[in-house]
C-alpha cells in the first residue's frame, strides 16, 4: 500500500470499523484513516481513538456541502489513496406498491448519488496523483429479492454498473475501482431483523450462518492490495446469491 490517506465512510457502523481497523493493520499504519460518521459518534470517537494517526470527519453525505466537506478536510491532511465507499440506509422497508417518494429520494441520495459524485471527486484527485484505490460497498440483494428492498436493490445493483464503469475510465489513469457485495452480516443493522424473517433468510445461505464484519473487511483489503483486480465485485455472502 502507498503512504497517504485511506477514506472509510461511515466508520461508525460494524462494517466500517471493521474495515477500517483492517486496513490500519495491513499497512502497517502507514495510511492514515479518514473516519468518516454521521450518527454514532461515541463508535466513531472509539475508533478514532483505537487507531493512530486517524481522524474524523463528520458529513452528511446525501448533500453537495457534505461531500464538499469531506473531501476538503482530507486534502488538508494529504492525498487520497483509497477511497471505501461504505455509508448506506437500508430504510425505509416498502413493498413495491407501497413505495413513498420521499422514501426513494432518501436512498438514493445516500446509497447511489453519495457514492458515485465522491468517485468523481475522489477519483479526480487519485488520477492526478497517478494511483488510486476505490471500493464500492455493495449487497447482495443487488441480486436477490426481499419484499420491502425494491428500492435498495435497484441503488445497490446501479452502484455496482457505476463501478464498473468507473473502473474502464479510471484504470487507464492509475485507478483502481472495485466493490465488494456483502450477505447478511452481523451487525446492529441486522440484529433488529425478527425472527421469523432471519429464519427465512438463513434458509437461503449456503454456509446457513450470517457473517462477521471481518469478512467484509477481508474482502475490502484484497481489492485494495491486488493490483490485477479492476471492475470486480467480489461476493460474500455466504453462498446466498448462488
Amino acid at each position: 500500500m502507498g503512504k497517504d490517506i485511506a477514506v472509510v465512510t461511515g466508520a461508525s457502523g460494524g462494517i466500517g470499523q471493521a474495515v477500517a481497523r483492517h486496513i490500519h493493520e495491513r499497512s502497517g499504519g502507514e495510511l492514515r484513516l479518514a473516519l468518516h460518521y454521521n450518527g454514532g459518534r461515541a463508535a466513531a470517537e472509539a475508533l478514532c481513538a483505537a487507531i493512530p494517526g486517524s481522524f474524523l470527519v463528520r458529513a452528511d453525505l446525501a448533500t453537495a456541502g457534505g461531500r464538499a466537506a469531506l473531501l476538503a478536510k482530507v486534502l488538508e491532511r494529504g492525498t487520497p489513496y483509497v477511497l471505501v465507499n461504505n455509508a448506506g440506509i437500508d430504510r425505509p422497508h416498502e413493498p413495491a406498491l407501497q413505495i413513498e417518494e420521499t422514501s426513494f429520494d432518501a436512498l438514493v441520495a445516500l446509497n447511489l448519488k453519495a457514492p458515485v459524485l465522491l468517485m468523481r471527486d475522489f477519483g479526480r484527485e487519485m488520477a492526478a496523483s497517478g494511483s488510486g484505490v476505490i471500493v464500492n460497498v455493495s449487497s447482495v440483494l443487488a441480486r436477490v429479492a426481499l419484499v420491502g428492498s425494491a428500492v435498495y436493490r435497484a441503488t445497490k445493483a446501479a452502484l455496482e454498473e457505476m463501478t464498473r464503469q468507473f473502473a474502464f475510465e479510471l484504470g487507464p489513469r492509475g485507478v483502481r475501482v472495485n466493490a465488494v457485495a456483502p450477505g447478511f452480516i452481523e451487525t446492529s443493522m441486522t440484529a433488529e431483523i425478527a425472527p421469523e424473517l432471519r429464519r427465512k433468510i438463513l434458509a437461503q445461505v449456503a454456509v446457513g450462518d450470517f457473517g462477521a464484519p471481518e469478512a467484509v473487511a477481508l474482502a475490502v483489503g484484497h481489492l485494495i492490495e491486488n493490483d490485477f483486480a479492476n471492475g470486480s465485485i467480489l461476493h460474500v455472502d455466504g453462498g446466498m446469491a448462488l
